[in-house]
């Protein structure tokens, strides 16, 4: 019994194993449950492994590629550079050589450039403002442009009520003409000094003196008047122009013709013919074309203009005697001024001045006017794209009446917030390049008289950004005596150009009498939306408006090598623009200006074989190659210098030298019509875009080392100019 019930010790065993069997089996159970809901985890974990490893092996090879040449820190992978390595990128074209052709490999055709305009920039002020305040003068000049009645009938009106006012046009029988009451002299003052239009001659200031140059052609040169062959170049220019005249006179007639419109044209351009036969041709014509002389031996040259009287009236409020001071320009055309003056019957007198007054006026008149004065100039131009909508004319004419208050408007209301680093940066840069630029000189071999290069570099300043910066008093002040009306545009414009000839006066003052506001507007000769610096002879300064720095020439962004290759080279260029103006004049060493001329005749015969399609007047273009060439040089020399920006862009294999002349060459893309090039090949002292690439860079040793270019080929067309 004790047996049966005590259980046997081979029972206890099987009992606990059992229930150690049961146990395990619950485990495993768990282990296997827990396993498989971990499984994602573990695919995740798994799955960094293999990228952690994969990365290793990519910066494993990288560093092998890259151990013999270049150093893993040498490629800027900044935000910055990949934008500026996909502008670069956007423009290039690899399947063209370097050191065949630049320009082509740089400006991919068809790649949009930079264009800058002003739009309802006047919307941005308030009509509640001072109404003496010079951006509410901008608004309600703009605003009575875009008036419905700019396009009327009412512009006509004043223009006939203008016309009446200077003796009337024989033309226009509402004028009130007259040949016997009809008085040329003072015709003559009131075009001059009222009007801002100047037949036969421009009156001018230049370093506080009276400036007198020929005046009053539709075309610059004798030589679009010298082949009238209809089928020629010339004649077609001619042939649009005859048009133009045709038309304007026919809408403008108001009563029975006396002389047939296509009789008129041909007075007219015969006239613009003869006067411009008195003018030298522009490879012959220097600054030594000029004469220092006085008002009393101005009337024994010209004595058919009563000039005493005419410039008081023109300089009003200023002392001009006998003894005044004028620089005549070109005095062989006033020469030979009276001659034609005298020869020429009253009623062609008549018509050519009034005709100066219309072409002076109509992209202000009514809408007929301004559309064949537009289309003249499509024509002429080879412009293929439309005529501007009225709004874009209206904001131009603004920008150009007011541009110190459109300027200012820009820089403060649109140019965003980044303006004053924009413009501390670009001073900086510009210092850096002039510095390199007054090095330079001492290394050109050919130029023994160093002295006054160098000097004049010193002395040169710098002005970036826009006028009346944290001065808008001033600005106000400045605007003080302009008045704006609601009501008429072309009131407007009359006011305006009184206004501006009565700034251009003040310039005669001396400089240390001249008012704050006054200075300001004589250094500031472009406005801050004006996208082209410009070199200001007179204050040796380059003036360099806000709107020009924007990309490709400019952005705070670009790597080094692009902003000294396109802004760099561009302050470069100009720092030598009185090199281009002044020429042999800045020296006093017949050695010195005899190297200079065979330079230049060196640099003017290499243009043909430059591009033979883009022909130009080498002699009037080559000094602007040679300041081409040796701004580059300054600004290439003083990025070398810089101990920043030598990394590559992402993407690209151009080393930093060679990114610095693809720079320079895709800020100076364009794309330009067969008939501007035509233009250029008469009178131009600029060479397009293209070929002043191709000079500069194959003009250039440090190019020609920069993408391996120095063969023999290479070396034989550098004419070793800078």
């Amino acid at each position: 019994m004790d047996d049966k019930s005590e259980p046997r010790e081979n029972d206890k065993c099987m009992d606990q194993q059992g229930d150690s069997t049961t146990g395990g089996m619950s485990k495993l159970r768990a282990q296997v449950t827990s396993a498989v809901a971990n499984i994602p985890s573990l695919v995740i974990v798994l799955l960094c492994v293999l990228l952690l490893v994969f990365f290793v092996i990519i910066v494993a090879l990288s560093v092998k590629v890259h151990s013999g040449s270049t150093a893993p820190d040498d490629r800027c992978l900044s935000a910055a550079c990949l934008g500026s390595a996909a502008r670069v990128l956007a423009g290039l074209r690899e399947d063209i050589a370097p050191c065949q052709d630049p320009y082509a490999m740089s400006c991919r055709p068809g790649v949009p450039r930079r264009q800058h305009a002003v739009r309802h920039l006047v919307d941005l002020v308030p009509f509640d403002g001072d109404q003496a305040s010079a951006e509410l003068k901008a608004k309600r000049f703009y605003e009575t442009c875009m008036e419905p009645r700019s396009l009327s009938q009412d512009a006509l009106a004043l223009l006939n009520y203008r016309l009446r006012q200077v003796g009337g046009w024989e033309l226009v029988a509402s004028s009130s003409w007259s040949l016997q009451s009809w008085d040329r002299d003072t015709a003559l003052e009131k075009l001059h000094v009222d009007l801002g239009v100047s037949p036969f001659f421009a009156v001018g200031v230049a370093d506080r003196t009276i400036r007198l140059e020929p005046s009053g052609f539709t075309f610059p040169s004798y030589e679009y008047y010298a082949d009238g062959k209809p089928d020629s170049f010339a004649g077609k220019v001619l042939g649009h122009y005859r048009e133009l005249i045709e038309h304007v006179s026919s809408h403008l007639r108001d009563g029975p013709p006396t002389l047939a419109n296509s009789v008129l044209a041909d007075t007219i351009i015969n006239y613009e013919r003869r006067l411009l036969e008195r003018l030298r041709p522009r490879e012959n014509v220097t600054e030594t074309d000029s004469l220092r002389t006085t008002v009393a031996q101005l009337t024994r040259l010209v004595p058919i203009v009563k000039w005493e009287q005419l410039l008081s009236a023109y300089f009003h409020g200023h002392s001009i005697g006998q003894d005044t001071p004028v620089l005549i320009v070109q005095p062989h055309y006033f020469n030979g001024l009276s001659q034609i003056i005298s020869t020429t019957d009253t009623t062609t007198l008549n018509h050519y001045m009034m005709w100066r007054l219309v072409m002076k006026y109509a992209p202000h008149l009514d809408k007929t006017v301004r559309s064949e004065y537009f289309r003249f100039q499509r024509r002429i131009f080879g412009d293929e794209k439309p005529e501007e909508e009225w709004w874009e004319q209206c904001t131009r004419h603004t920008s150009h009446y007011l541009r110190h208050a459109v300027g200012y408007l820009y820089a403060t209301r649109a140019a965003g917030n980044r303006v004053q680093d924009t413009i501390q940066q670009a001073e900086a840069l510009a210092e850096r390049v002039k510095t390199s630029a007054i090095e330079s000189v001492g290394e050109v071999a050919w130029l023994p008289e160093k002295g006054p290069l160098r000097e004049k570099l010193t002395s040169l300043d710098f002005r970036v950004g826009y006028a009346f910066k944290d001065k808008p008093g001033q600005l106000d002040q400045f605007y003080l005596d302009l008045v704006v009306k609601l009501g008429s545009h072309l009131e407007n414009v009359f006011e305006a150009e009184r206004f501006l000839g009565r700034k251009k006066a003040l310039m005669l003052n001396n400089r240390a009498l001249l008012k704050e506001e006054t200075a300001e507007d004589e250094a500031w000769t472009i406005s801050a939306v004006d996208t082209q610096p410009t070199y200001n002879r007179e204050l040796n300064t380059v003036v360099v408006p806000l709107a020009a720095l924007r990309p490709p020439i400019f952005s705070l962004d670009d790597h080094p090598a692009l902003q000294y290759g396109s802004f760099g080279s561009l302050m470069g260029r100009l720092v030598f623009e009185f090199l281009r103006q002044e020429g042999g004049n800045l020296f006093r060493n017949n050695a010195t200006r005899a190297s200079l001329q065979e330079k230049l005749h060196c640099l003017a015969n290499r243009y043909h074989a430059l591009n033979s399609t883009l022909p130009v007047n080498g002699l009037l273009v080559a000094p602007e190659a040679l300041a081409d060439l040796a701004g580059v040089t300054a600004a290439f020399r003083a990025f070398e210098s810089d101990s920043h920006g030598k990394e590559k862009l992402p993407g690209m294999e151009w080393t930093a030298q060679q990114i610095f002349f693809i720079g320079y060459a895709q800020s100076m893309c364009e794309e330009v019509s067969l008939r501007r090039l035509q233009i250029w090949s008469l009178v131009s002292i600029s060479a397009p875009k293209k070929l002043r690439v191709l000079q500069a860079l194959q003009q250039s040793p440090e190019f020609g080392r920069s993408f391996d270019c120095n063969g023999e080929e290479w070396q034989s067309h550098i004419c070793h100019a800078w």
